[in-house]
């Protein structure tokens, strides 16, 4: 009796495997995150890539447990938005199609999205630098200053486990030697999480407080995918699109 339970045991392992081959075991946020997130509204759901996958169908594992399925994305494929290219085990996000649930409108490979995401960007010089000219020789030795201090620094942000997110360049200080400077760089705000919600990417950043009494400001910024991909980043948010390269 035992010898036949410990087959039944061993043959159900192997059958889970060949179902799925992960190249992981499933850590805690994949654990915590199942057919959908604890976020209000989002119906995005989570699971793994399983051997199978090609440009026109996704074999899915549903985090949740239960048998793989298999969704149909030859149309997700056709207008790009299949966001990475799932591998074997890679923990996805998966947006149904609305009439037809055989059919996934949107998949996003999680596991390649996270990682460390910047641009170059450039400073700009302050209108009171210009004014500073008294005469041409002045003017020389400023405007040489000021080619100086035009180089581009990366800035961006890191996408890590648990949905944690980190700022990634220069952090705005207010300092005597950053007042004085005749050139600018863009600002930049402190990212502490992320998430996809229906499909687009979440950044959360929060103000710095103020005092002890008074919160720090939270704002989301919403921005859609248009393509990733394993060293391409570009994101359209509300007011511009963005393109970043993956750091290694």
């Amino acid at each position: 009796m035992r010898k036949l339970l410990n087959i039944v045991i061993i043959s159900t392992v192997i059958g889970l495997i060949a179902a799925c081959h992960s190249r992981r075991p499933l850590d805690e946020e994949q654990v915590n995150v199942g057919t959908s997130t604890s976020i209000e509204g989002d119906s995005t759901l989570y699971g793994l890539a399983c051997d199978g996958c090609t440009d026109t169908v996704l074999i899915f594992l549903p985090g949740k447990g239960g048998d793989p399925i298999t969704y149909n994305i030859l149309e997700a494929t056709k207008k790009r938005h299949i966001i990475g290219h799932p591998m074997v085990g890679d923990w996805v996000a998966v947006i149904l199609n609305g009439e037809d649930t055989t059919v996934a409108d949107m998949v996003i490979d999680l596991d390649q999205l996270k990682g460390t995401w910047v641009e170059l960007a450039y400073p700009t010089v302050k209108e009171r630098a210009v004014d500073i000219a008294i005469d041409e020789e002045m003017k020389k030795i400023q405007d040489s200053l000021i080619q100086a201090m035009m180089k581009p620094v990366e800035m961006g942000f890191s996408l890590k486990r648990h949905y944690q997110a980190q700022t990634v360049g220069r952090q705005r200080r207010s300092t005597q030697k950053e007042d004085d400077s005749p050139v600018v760089y863009p600002e930049i705000k402190n990212y502490t999480q992320w998430h996809v919600i229906n499909g687009q990417l979440v950044l959360t950043s929060q103000s710095r407080p103020l005092n002890d009494s008074v919160k720090g400001e939270v704002v989301n910024d919403t921005a859609d995918f248009i393509f990733m991909t394993r060293d391409s980043l570009r994101l359209r948010f509300k007011d511009r699109e963005k393109g970043y390269y993956r750091r290694p």
